[in-house]
C-alpha cells in the first residue's frame, strides 16, 4: 500500500516539471549535430577574381617607343606621316610585322648593294653559273644587274633563289625562339628578330643599351642600302637617272 502511494506521489509530481526542459535539451543536441556538420564539411577555397584586362594600347604611343622611332637622334624627333596613317589603321602588332618587313627588305637589300658594288668593280664568283647552257658569271659583266637577273639567269635558277628565300620565310612564319609556334602572322606574333640568326655570336655577352646601339645601326644602315640599291636599278633601267653612277654600271 505505502510503495503504491508513493507510486501515484510520483506520477502527480511529474506534471509539475517544467516543459521548457526538454526542448533545450532537443535545441543543444541539433546545434551538437549542426556544429558537427559543419566541421566535417570540405571548405571549398573562393576561386580568385580574374585580373582586369589590360588597357588597350595606342598604336601611335607604341609607334613612338619602337626603336628607331620617336626619341632617336636621327629622326629630329618625328616621325613620317605615312608611319602615323598605317599606324591609325592597324595596331600595335601590325607596327611590328612592319617593323619585322623593314628589317628583312633591309638586310636582303645590303646584301644586293654589295652585290652591285662588286659588279662595278668587276668581281664575281669563278666557274660557271649554268654549265648546260654556257653561262659563266664573268659573262655576266657584259650586261647590267637587272638584264642578268631576268634575261641571262635560267629560269631553274631563278626557281633556286626564290625556293631558298622560301625556306627561310617560311621559317620565320612559323617558328619562335627556333621552336615551331604555328602561323605567326595569323597570331599576330610576328615581331623583328623573332628567332635568333646570330650564328656567329656577335651579340654573345652585349648589354642591352649595346643590343639597341647595335639594332639601330642595323636598321639605319639598311635604309640607307633599300636606297641605294633603288638608285643602282634605276641607274641601270633609266641612262642618266643618277648622274653619279653614269657609265658604272
Amino acid at each position: 500500500m505505502r510503495a503504491f502511494v508513493l507510486a501515484l506521489a510520483l506520477v502527480g509530481a511529474s506534471a509539475f516539471t517544467p516543459a521548457s526542459v526538454r526542448p533545450l535539451r532537443v535545441r543543444s543536441i541539433i546545434r551538437a549535430e549542426e556544429a558537427a556538420a559543419e566541421e566535417a564539411a570540405p571548405v571549398v577555397e573562393e576561386e580568385p577574381a580574374p585580373a582586369p584586362a589590360p588597357a588597350p594600347v595606342d598604336t601611335r604611343a607604341y609607334l613612338e617607343t619602337m626603336y628607331g622611332g620617336l626619341g632617336e637622334p636621327e629622326t629630329g624627333g618625328k616621325i613620317p606621316p605615312m608611319a602615323y596613317m598605317v599606324a591609325d589603321m592597324g595596331t600595335p602588332g601590325t607596327m611590328d610585322f612592319m617593323r619585322a618587313a623593314e628589317l628583312k627588305h633591309a638586310r636582303i637589300a645590303m646584301i644586293g648593294f654589295m652585290g652591285w658594288v662588286a659588279n662595278i668593280q668587276n668581281v664575281h664568283f669563278p666557274g660557271m653559273l649554268s654549265a648546260s647552257k654556257g653561262i659563266s658569271f664573268e659573262s655576266l659583266e657584259s650586261v647590267n644587274g637587272v638584264d642578268a637577273f631576268f634575261s641571262m639567269v635560267p629560269a631553274e635558277g631563278l626557281g633556286q633563289i626564290f625556293a631558298f628565300a622560301a625556306v627561310f620565310e617560311w621559317y620565320e612564319m612559323t617558328h619562335k625562339d627556333g621552336k615551331w609556334n604555328g602561323n605567326n602572322a595569323l597570331q599576330g606574333e610576328i615581331v623583328p628578330n623573332i628567332n635568333k640568326w646570330d650564328i656567329l655570336g656577335f651579340t654573345e655577352g652585349k648589354t642591352e643599351d649595346d643590343l639597341k646601339r647595335v639594332k639601330l645601326q642595323e636598321l639605319k644602315n639598311g635604309r640607307m642600302a633599300m636606297i641605294g640599291t633603288l638608285g643602282c636599278v634605276a641607274a641601270a633601267t633609266i641612262p642618266g637617272s643618277v648622274p653619279f653612277l653614269t657609265g658604272s654600271i
